[in-house]
């Protein structure tokens, strides 16, 4: 497992369907600036997932990876709180391109 997070990431809520997108470390950083838990998640564009420390300022990798239909199915959610509709056709062939989907919103 990669100890360097690639970008672009997701950040997910704990308890919200809503995620935000970091494309870069500086937006990342910006998104620090919001109130972020132990119990929200980051999942880089490789699918590995990490922890929060210190509020955001600092990611940890947690050693486990979100599976791919786990994450389109946050991405769908995701999309279905925005209003779109027809969520349950949305696929991607991978990680990478889940996220670059969202990029376009952000």
């Amino acid at each position: 497992m990669n100890a360097f997070l690639e970008y672009p990431a997701l950040l997910i809520w704990h308890g919200d369907d809503e995620l935000s997108f970091a494309s870069d470390p500086a937006s990342l950083e910006a998104l620090s600036e919001n109130v972020i838990t132990e119990d929200d998640r980051l999942v880089d564009s490789q699918g590995v997932c990490w922890l929060s420390q210190n509020g955001g300022l600092h990611w940890q990798p947690s050693g486990q990876t979100m599976p791919l239909v786990q994450l389109v199915e946050r991405i769908q959610a995701h999309y279905a709180q925005l209003g779109q509709c027809c969520v349950g056709k949305i696929q991607f062939k991978d990680s990478a391109a889940a996220m670059a989907s969202l990029a376009v919103h952000y």
